[in-house]
């Protein structure tokens, strides 16, 4: 053997060279190659959409703002449905795509949650009515459909006419009224004119 076949170096073969350049990483899953979510950390709820399907909560320290999709909370084995705004959850939180982002939801205390805030019926005016004051009027029944659910009644004097809603008759507690019947009524101006806001039969 000569001194050049003895020194030569010694060739890699080909499975050594595929292995030797093969990408860091390379065959891994795409979570281990993923930013590793840090550790537990409390946030509240800012809020969050079951029906869209993500949100967004607050970090505790002054952190700011994560996001948080439901697959998320899924696959932590929870129920999206109870992210309601205010509730307290220890999450891990990892660097996404577009900022920080929740990897994991490791509790939900529901016991911070903010009550819905109730529903408040403001009180309405008569039916018809602007909130003016009733002025009295009596009149005829000029016609009435039962069927349509309202009618017009003639004011003594010929100045107008007044609506007549069923609505009005059922509030002073009469079935309907007929043509040609005298009324006396508590009248204010509506959107349409004078409509009657309670009616009795004038004797």
């Amino acid at each position: 053997m000569s001194e050049r076949s003895f020194r030569e170096p010694r060739q890699r073969g080909f499975g050594e060279d595929v292995f030797a350049r093969r990408p860091r990483g390379f065959g891994e899953p795409a979570l281990r190659r993923q930013t590793l979510a840090g550790p537990p950390t409390r946030a509240t709820v800012k809020w969050f959409s079951p029906e869209k399907g993500f949100g967004f909560v607050t970090l505790a320290g002054g952190r700011g703002d994560a996001f948080l999709h439901a697959s998320v909370v899924e696959q932590s084995g929870h129920d999206s449905g109870a992210l309601q705004p205010g509730v307290t959850l220890s999450v891990r939180v990892g660097q996404g795509q577009k900022g920080p982002q929740v990897e994991e939801v490791l509790e939900i205390d529901e016991s911070t949650a903010v009550p819905a805030p109730k529903p408040t019926l403001a009180k309405r005016p008569s039916a018809g009515t602007d909130g003016r004051r009733p002025n009295r009027m009596t009149g005829t029944v000029k016609w009435y459909s039962p069927e349509k659910r309202f009618g017009f009644v003639a004011v003594e004097g010929g100045r107008s006419e007044v609506f007549v809603h069923a609505a009005a008759l059922q509030r002073s507690g009469i079935a309907k009224v007929a043509e040609g019947q005298r009324v006396t009524m508590e009248v204010a101006e509506g959107r349409k004119g004078l409509e009657a806001v309670a009616v009795s039969i004038a004797g």
